[in-house]
């Protein structure tokens, strides 16, 4: 069994039993009968993908979506490994480090499995060049499904936004903790529904993603937490399994369509 020093032995994951993750799993499930209700009914992705052509012929709008869509996610996550790095010598900051961990883990991970690999194997092609009268704001590269923006949206945020709205013997609720996590809840929808108003990605998209980051993440925090709880993870080493993540986010992030 590995032995960690005193300051990373106090580190710790919020609570997360048996109820948060069968929420969290009865989530995806009705968010992937959702994908397969807007996939097979017949024209539904593209009809409800063109009701938004008008939005995009609007120069205004046009231009915050387009910069919101392309832009937003870094935003994000760029302070967020910042704030990874300083958690090591701000005390304020520690307790959130192995939250911090956990987002950069569950997007390091899932982001090549969505692209390439998910998105190869089911090559379903882009709006644009499926119909000739989706009017995209850009062109990507690639194939649609599932949407790697928006796995990404709620891959970074969600860990934060249940560690902020946890109420246990490391992690205080208050109004300012559910503050954040509704900024950042609201961030990740209207990311990842951006990729329709862009015309990138269908509704069946947005929703497999977002429901592909649900799904990692309950697994990679009940896999995170046994690793702790039995001492089989060094924490130690954390801050390289973090930057090894990190360069893989990175590497994928530049690449992601």
């Amino acid at each position: 069994m590995t032995t960690n020093n005193p300051k990373t032995s106090e580190l710790k994951l919020f609570e997360f039993g048996t109820k948060k993750k069968l929420i969290l799993l009865i989530c995806t499930v009705i968010l992937w009968i959702a994908t397969l209700i807007t996939i097979f009914t017949s024209g539904f992705d593209h009809w409800f993908l063109a009701s938004f052509n008008t939005l995009r012929t609007d120069a205004l709008s046009a231009g915050f979506w387009y910069y919101y869509t392309v832009y937003a996610l870094y935003i994000v996550l760029f302070p967020l490994l910042i704030l990874y790095f300083l958690s090591f010598k701000v005390d304020k900051l520690k307790s959130y480090r192995l939250v911090i961990f956990l987002s950069i883990m569950t997007t390091a991970i899932g982001t090549p499995i969505v692209d390439p690999l998910l998105k190869d194997f089911f090559a379903i092609l882009r709006p644009w060049a499926a119909y000739s009268d989706i009017n995209s704001l850009y062109y990507v590269s690639g194939f649609s499904f599932p949407s790697g923006h928006s796995f990404q949206s709620f891959a970074i945020t969600l860990p934060l936004i249940i560690c902020f709205l946890t109420n246990d013997n490391i992690f205080k609720r208050n109004w300012k903790k559910i503050f954040l996590a509704m900024i950042l809840l609201t961030f990740a929808i209207t990311l990842a529904f951006s990729r329709i108003l862009a015309g990138v990605h269908y509704i069946s998209d947005v929703l497999a993603g977002i429901g592909f980051a649900i799904i990692l993440m309950v697994v990679l925090t009940s896999l995170l937490q046994w690793l702790l709880s039995t001492g089989k993870l060094n924490l130690q080493n954390e801050k390289w399994y973090a930057i090894l993540f990190i360069l893989i986010l990175f590497m994928n992030t530049i690449f992601i369509r």
